[in-house]
């Protein structure tokens, strides 16, 4: 099966859409990444590999004129059922069919990990930006890649489809290497309140003293489980 069958299929098997799929976690993770953004109204904004719409559909909420990539059709279908004014198209982030438009933001959020190739991917979204336009991205940060024992190829599979790990290191090479300067890195979703079981006890409050507390955690260890990158052209 090639990848893009499997998220195709995958997001015919499983329900990312319900009422009860945003965890306390995600909630945070999801202020936290348009914290770093700084959305303004007129906007253009590329979401590549834009999933359950979460970005997009909150994106466009705020004024940004938005394109969603992904390779589901289901999910592009529902995110343009909630919101008919954000562009959607089915593509894939290693050539995204989109020759003729230049974006002030491209953001990737969580999807270098499952890309075969991430340099050919960010080497790809070179054209798309805007002068002066920035790229932000997530990923996994040092995460301990798991496989399970597929029951029907009998061959070890990533768990999540997780393809790469990524540090600060790894993530600058990549970026530096393909032409990009990056501007800023950020680690955020520390795993000592994952482990205490502080970020659903903390929930109603203000995102900004939740990241005063996640940011606190980072002076004694620097065990986050994400990495945020923003990124623009070299000159």
């Amino acid at each position: 099966m090639n990848y893009k069958e499997h998220y195709r299929i995958d997001a015919l098997e499983f329900d990312y859409w319900g009422d009860d799929q945003l965890s306390a976690a995600e909630t945070r993770r999801n202020q936290t990444v348009f914290d770093l953004c700084g959305i303004k109204p007129g906007d253009k904004v590329l979401d590549i590999g834009s999933g359950r719409g979460w970005f997009s559909l909150k994106a466009a909420e705020l004024g940004a004129e938005v394109t969603a990539l992904d390779l589901s059709e289901e999910n592009l279908q529902k995110i343009k059922s909630i919101n008919s004014k954000i562009i959607t198209i089915y593509g894939d982030a290693c050539d995204v069919p989109v020759s003729d438009e230049q974006f002030d933001l491209i953001v990737a959020l969580e999807v270098l990990e499952h890309i075969v190739e991430p340099k050919t991917a960010v080497l790809n979204w070179k054209s798309l930006l805007k002068p002066g336009g920035k790229i932000l991205v997530t990923v996994p940060y040092k995460e301990q890649i798991r496989y399970s024992l597929c029951i029907h190829c009998n061959q070890k599979t990533p768990v999540n489809a997780h393809l790469h790990s990524f540090d600060k290191e790894a993530l600058l090479r990549l970026f530096n290497h393909s032409g990009y300067w990056v501007k800023d890195t950020e680690l955020f979703m520390h795993k000592l309140l994952a482990t205490l079981r502080i970020t659903p006890l903390i929930r109603k409050l203000p995102y900004q003293y939740w990241s005063f507390l996640d940011n606190l955690c980072g002076i004694f260890s620097k065990k986050y489980s994400f990495i945020a990158v923003t990124a623009v052209l070299k000159k």
